[in-house]
């Protein structure tokens, strides 16, 4: 059968021939990430913003500020038709955003990666921060995509100096930004500190038992997963499909794992 036909028709034949050889269809071995490109403030209007490439997967994220009673951040996923044709089913695209935005949400607000004291502005008045993530286009690894463009856009992210005025919550003081050289300000403008990146890194389990580090979206059609994240010395397992046993597999995938993380710590030094 002509290799396009196979791809198309039978995935799991198609890969079988690659992975025997220790290969996959995009010429990367199993343990290889695709390339990454990382791009702060990529929305002028954003308190903070990023945009990130992984192989031909792309996002858009941008934060914006609300002034609450409560301070938090707030994840929201959009996974647009336009971005893959996998999504063009709403029920589909609807659980893989709430997943996505639900666990995102979780991993930001805990103690080890964000304070938020910080939010604090004014009296009893902090910010809310909505984290608002687009993909582009979608070709695998939405957790690691996402995750690491919320990192990168809440880095960008610089908070106003706030001035007495109309915005706050219902039963809160009042509060407005405050304009340039203003000289009653009560809360002074200010960069958010993340006390320590989450790193993600996800592999996929292929019919013939081998592992793939940062699956495609056809390798992840083709079997389980597993979403990482480095946090106090231990490895939290996020998201896992499948029925694979946890134990057995993070021993196996440990020293790929920290590899994948040191390479991504760059990303975000450069």
């Amino acid at each position: 059968m002509d290799a396009d036909l196979l791809q198309r028709f039978n995935p799991e034949d198609f890969y079988r021939h690659f992975l025997a050889d220790g290969l996959r269809p995009d010429g990367r071995g199993l343990r290889q990430q695709r390339s990454a490109e990382l791009q702060r403030h990529a929305l002028g209007s954003a308190l903070g913003s990023a945009s990130l490439r992984l192989g031909r997967s792309s996002v858009l994220c941008g934060v914006r500020g609300e002034l609450e009673e409560l301070g938090r951040i707030e994840v929201s996923v959009e996974l647009p038709p336009l971005c893959s044709a996998l999504f063009r089913e709403k029920h589909r695209a609807l659980g893989q955003m709430s997943f996505l935005s639900k666990t995102l949400t979780e991993v930001l607000n805990l103690p080890s990666v964000f304070d938020p004291k910080q939010l604090l502005c004014h009296g009893d008045v902090s910010w809310v921060l909505h984290v608002h993530i687009v993909c582009l286009n979608y070709d695998g690894n939405a957790f690691d995509l996402c995750l690491l463009a919320a990192i990168a856009a809440l880095e960008d992210a610089e908070l106003p100096a706030l001035v007495k005025g109309t915005l706050g919550p219902e039963a809160g003081e009042r509060l407005a930004i405050a304009p340039a050289n203003a000289e009653d300000v009560v809360s002074e403008a200010r960069r958010l500190v993340l006390l320590a990146r989450p790193l993600p890194v996800t592999f996929a389990r292929m019919p013939g038992g081998q592992w793939v580090l940062d699956p495609c979206a056809v390798e992840e059609s083709l079997g389980a997963s597993v979403s990482l994240c480095f946090l106090e010395g231990r490895w939290l397992v996020f998201h896992q499909g499948g029925g694979a046993d946890a134990n057995r597999f993070l021993e196996e995938l440990m020293p790929v794992a920290r590899t994948s993380t040191e390479k991504l710590t760059k990303l975000f030094e450069n």
